[in-house]
C-alpha cells in the first residue's frame, strides 16, 4: 500500500478564549471589600496581661544572679587546700622529670628518653586543662620585683643585666594565680669590685 504524501497539521484547543494569548487566567485576583484596617499586611500590638509586672520580676531575677566569669568551673572556696598542694607537688615532679630527661646542649628530648617523654608531656597538658601552669625561669631576664626565692648569685663576665642561670624550683600558678614561690641562681654582671669565679 502506498504510502500517503499528505503531511499531519498539529493543532492546539483554544479553550474558548476568544484572545490570541490561550495561557492567560481568566481569573483575576479580588482584594478584600471589607477591609477594616488601612494595611491589610499590618502586624497588630498583643498587649499581654500584666506585662509590667512580668518585666519587673525578670530584670530582678537577672540583677540578682551571681556573675560568673567565663570560662570559670570551679572556684577556690570550691576546692581544699590539700588538693592544690598536692597538684602543686605533682607539677614539681612532672618539671623535675623533663629537666633530666633534656639535653643541656640542644634543650630538646634525649634520643632514649623519647618514649617517656610524650607520658611526660601529656601529664603537662593535663595539668593545664585543671588550670595548673608549670614556669621555668632558666634564661629569663631576672628583676628583684618578681616573687622568686634567689637561692645563690654569681658574678658571671658578658652579662649587663642579672639573668636566671638555673631554675631550681618552678613558679606554679593555678587559675593564674600563683601556688608556689620558684626558686632561683642568678648570674649578675660583673664589678670592677667582683673577681670573676673560677
Amino acid at each position: 500500500m502506498p504510502r500517503s504524501t499528505k503531511r499531519l497539521t498539529t493543532t492546539t484547543p483554544n479553550c474558548g478564549n476568544t484572545d490570541n494569548d490561550f495561557m492567560k487566567s481568566k481569573h483575576n485576583p479580588k482584594f478584600l471589600k471589607n477591609a477594616k484596617r488601612k494595611n491589610p499586611f499590618e502586624i497588630p500590638n498583643v498587649e499581654w496581661p500584666h506585662e509590667k509586672e512580668l518585666t519587673t520580676i525578670v530584670s530582678n531575677i537577672i540583677a540578682d544572679r551571681p556573675q560568673v566569669r567565663k570560662g570559670q568551673v570551679i572556684t577556690d572556696a570550691d576546692v581544699p587546700v590539700t588538693y592544690v598542694k598536692a597538684l602543686a607537688a605533682i607539677a614539681t615532679n612532672v618539671w623535675r622529670a623533663k629537666t633530666k630527661m633534656v639535653d643541656v646542649t640542644t634543650g630538646e628530648i634525649r634520643e632514649d628518653m623519647k618514649r617517656i617523654g610524650r607520658h611526660i608531656e601529656a601529664i603537662y597538658r593535663n595539668l593545664a586543662e585543671v588550670g595548673i601552669v608549670i614556669r621555668d625561669h632558666t634564661n629569663d631576664a631576672y628583676d628583684e620585683g618578681q616573687p622568686m626565692k634567689v637561692i645563690a648569685s654569681k658574678p658571671t663576665q658578658g652579662l649587663d643585666k642579672r639573668r636566671v642561670s638555673e631554675t631550681l624550683l618552678p613558679s606554679i600558678f593555678w587559675n593564674n594565680r600563683l601556688i608556689q614561690n620558684g626558686e632561683i641562681e642568678i648570674a649578675t654582671p660583673l664589678t670592677a669590685n667582683t673577681p670573676p669565679e673560677p
